[in-house]
C-alpha cells in the first residue's frame, strides 16, 4: 500500500514540476515577446518618420526601413500571440504598431479590390510603358522579349550601348535618346516623336536622362524622366571584404558589417542629393511627367518619398498584392517604379517576375493621358 501511495505521489510531483516548467517557459516567452514588441514598435515609428528625414541628418534611420516588410509581419505575429495568450493590455499596445503601419502599408501591399477588365486591353487606346534595369542588356532572348511586349515607351537602365547592336532588331519604328552614345547608361526608346532630350543638371547620363515626347494618339506632349539612382553596391562590398580579409574572425566580421553599413549610409546620402535634383527638374516641367526607373531604394525611403511627392505611384493606383521588382533579398524589395502626374491615369500595372534577363524585373504599365 505504501508503494502505491509513493508511486502516485511521485507521478503528481512530476506533473507538478512539468506544469511549473511549462509556466516558466511561457513566462520567458512572454517576456521575450514583450521586449520584441517594444523594439519593433520603436522600429515602426522610425519607418514612419524616416521618409521625411534627410539621410544626411540621421543616416542610420535609413537602414531600418530596408526591413520594413519584415517588421510589419512580425508586428502582426506579436499581436496574434497576445490575443492567443488572452493578455488584452498587451493586445492594445501591440495594436499601436499595427495601426501605425497601416498608414504606409499601401506602398508595399494593395488589396485586390480594383476591377480587372473582362475583355482584352485595346492597346491603341493607351500608352504602354516598360521600365527595366537590363543589367547591360546582353541576355539572350531579351530583345525578342521586348519586341513581344511592344511598348510605346521603353525606359532602360544599365544599358551598355556599344555592345548591343542586336537592339536594332526593334526596327525603325522606334526612336531613342542614344544619338551615338557608347556608354553604360539610362536610355529612352519610343515609337513616338522625340522633341528634345537631355540629362538632368548635375546628374550624369549614367544616372538620369529625359525626353519630351509627342504622343501620336492624342497629340499631347509629355516629359519622360528615366532614372538609375546611386546603387547600394552590396555585392561588391561583400566580395571586396571577402577577398581582403580572413572571414573567420569576429573582429573581421564586425569590420565587414561596419563597411557595409557605412556604404549603405553613404549611398543613401548620395541618392537623397540626386532625389532633390530630380524633384526640382520635375517641378519645372511644362508638361505632364512620367518618371520611370531604378531608384535603388524602398518605398519608405527619403529618395522615393521626395521624388513621388505630387505624383501617383502606378503600383498604388492599379497594383494588387505584394510587389517586388528586385530578384534577390528574399524577393522583398520594390526598388523600380513608375510615377505619373495627375493628368495621366494608370490603367494597369504589372511586374513580370518570370522575366529571366536581369536581376531586376520589368515594370509594365498602361497609361491614359487626360485631355486638358
Amino acid at each position: 500500500m505504501a508503494e502505491v501511495y509513493s508511486s502516485g505521489f511521485s507521478r503528481r510531483n512530476r506533473r507538478r514540476e512539468s506544469g511549473n516548467m511549462g509556466k516558466k517557459a511561457l513566462m520567458l516567452l512572454d517576456l521575450l515577446t514583450w521586449i520584441a514588441m517594444f523594439l519593433l514598435t520603436s522600429a515602426t515609428v522610425v519607418c514612419t518618420i524616416t521618409p521625411h528625414i534627410d539621410p544626411k541628418s540621421l543616416s542610420w534611420l535609413s537602414l531600418v526601413v530596408l526591413a520594413t516588410p519584415i517588421i510589419y509581419i512580425i508586428n502582426i505575429v506579436i499581436l496574434l500571440w497576445w490575443v492567443i495568450r488572452n493578455k488584452w493590455l498587451n493586445v492594445v499596445v501591440a495594436s499601436i504598431a499595427v495601426i501605425i503601419s497601416l498608414f504606409s502599408l499601401g506602398r508595399y501591399y494593395q488589396i485586390e479590390i480594383k476591377r480587372k477588365p473582362a475583355i482584352p486591353y485595346i492597346e491603341r487606346r493607351f500608352v504602354k510603358t516598360i521600365s527595366y534595369n537590363v543589367a547591360n542588356g546582353k541576355a539572350e532572348g531579351l530583345i525578342d522579349y521586348i519586341a513581344e511586349k511592344n511598348p510605346d515607351i521603353l525606359c532602360l537602365q544599365e544599358f551598355l550601348i556599344d555592345v548591343n547592336n542586336e537592339w536594332l532588331k526593334l526596327g525603325d519604328k522606334y526612336r531613342s535618346t542614344i544619338n551615338g552614345a557608347t556608354d553604360f547608361s539610362c536610355e529612352i526608346i519610343t515609337r513616338h516623336r522625340i522633341l528634345r532630350h537631355g540629362n538632368i543638371d548635375s546628374i550624369s547620363r549614367y544616372n538620369a536622362n529625359w525626353a519630351d515626347i509627342i504622343i501620336k494618339k492624342s497629340e499631347d506632349t509629355i516629359r519622360v524622366v528615366n532614372l538609375h539612382l546611386q546603387s547600394t553596391t552590396l555585392h561588391s562590398i561583400y566580395n571586396q571584404s571577402a577577398d581582403k580579409e580572413n572571414l573567420t574572425g569576429d573582429s573581421t566580421r564586425q569590420s565587414r558589417i561596419g563597411n557595409i553599413a557605412k556604404r549603405l549610409r553613404d549611398n543613401n546620402i548620395k541618392r537623397a542629393e540626386q532625389a532633390r535634383c530630380v524633384k526640382r527638374f520635375i517641378d519645372a516641367s511644362p508638361y505632364p511627367v512620367i518618371v520611370c526607373g531604378d531608384f535603388n531604394d524602398v518605398p519608405l525611403s527619403y529618395t522615393y518619398t521626395h521624388i513621388a511627392q505630387g505624383l501617383n505611384d502606378a503600383f498604388c493606383e492599379q497594383g494588387a498584392g505584394y510587389s517586388h521588382t528586385f530578384n534577390g533579398f528574399f524577393n522583398l524589395m520594390r526598388i523600380d517604379y513608375t510615377l505619373v502626374s495627375e493628368r495621366i491615369n494608370v490603367v494597369s500595372y504589372e511586374v513580370d517576375d518570370k522575366a529571366p534577363y536581369s536581376d531586376h524585373y520589368p515594370v509594365i504599365c498602361r497609361l491614359k493621358i487626360d485631355k486638358r
